[in-house]
């Protein structure tokens, strides 16, 4: 018990930034990262087709282009964070990036089934009572069926690989320890979680309010929330974010 307490009185000594830093750093990162993503490449497609007509078209009907989108945003995304942590002269150790242990895999597994049983109870309880709660509606991931093992590839490294250690990164490494340093362990988990669910809301193909993909995201959170607290690595939450990705990604592109 005691080497638990000296853990996090060491790593609440270690995070030097509060909720303010946390949730509008956090905020920043998400517009600033899309917006300045979506300008660098129409000025590639600007200087090498003369015009931006077809802007949009090009953009989300390859898969090449959705890749280098992806893996634009979360290099700023990761920058800017570093450049933060720099900036205040803190080491990564206080966003959880320590050294990998086989325990770490163990842990995100565990959170797996956990997960799994929470969202689906609660959403079949929803379906049931709200009938408005539509678990059969399509999240747009930007990737529509890829062709071929390369854009099969891409596509992978773009929702399983990029986004779960981007996204821990920035929100149960960066925003949730900045509340956890002020608040207790459900008001951290619970901002983090809606702040980082709210995107996802509106990631529905047919428009409107994704709700299904806002609860599981949400649900998601407050696990990985849990193992951040827990294990003061940020190793499982990124298994655990990359496995859940990794089963969306089998159920839309190889089964």
């Amino acid at each position: 018990m005691s080497t638990t307490k000296d853990t996090t009185v060491k790593i609440k000594k270690e995070v030097k930034w509060g909720p303010l830093w946390a949730t509008s750093l956090t905020i920043g990162i998400y517009f600033i990262s899309q917006i300045l993503a979506a300008v660098l490449l129409f000025g590639y497609y600007y200087i090498f087709h003369f015009n931006g007509k077809h802007f949009n078209n090009w953009l989300n009907s390859s898969v090449t282009v959705q890749f280098f989108y992806v893996l634009i945003i979360e290099i700023q995304s990761i920058g800017i964070i570093w450049l933060f942590l720099k900036w205040k002269n803190i080491s990564i150790k206080a966003i959880g990036l320590v050294k990998f242990k086989a325990m770490d895999l163990l842990y995100a597994i565990s959170a797996f089934g956990i997960y799994i049983l929470i969202f689906y109870s609660i959403s079949e309880t929803l379906s049931k009572f709200i009938k408005s709660f539509n678990l059969n509606q399509q999240q747009d991931v930007g990737f529509h069926s890829p062709h071929g093992m390369t854009a099969l590839i891409l596509t992978f490294f773009s929702l399983v690989i990029l986004p779960p250690i981007a996204e821990e990164i920035i929100f149960r490494g960066f925003l949730f320890s900045g509340l956890r340093n002020k608040m207790k362990f459900i008001y951290a988990a619970l901002i983090t979680s809606v702040i980082f669910a709210m995107p996802h809301l509106l990631e529905s193909q047919k428009g409107g309010l994704l709700w299904v993909a806002g609860l599981d995201t949400f649900t998601l959170s407050i696990v990985s929330c849990f193992l951040r607290d827990q294990t003061k690595t940020l190793w499982p939450s990124i298994l655990l974010h990359s496995l859940k990705n990794f089963l969306a990604f089998s159920i839309l592109f190889l089964i």
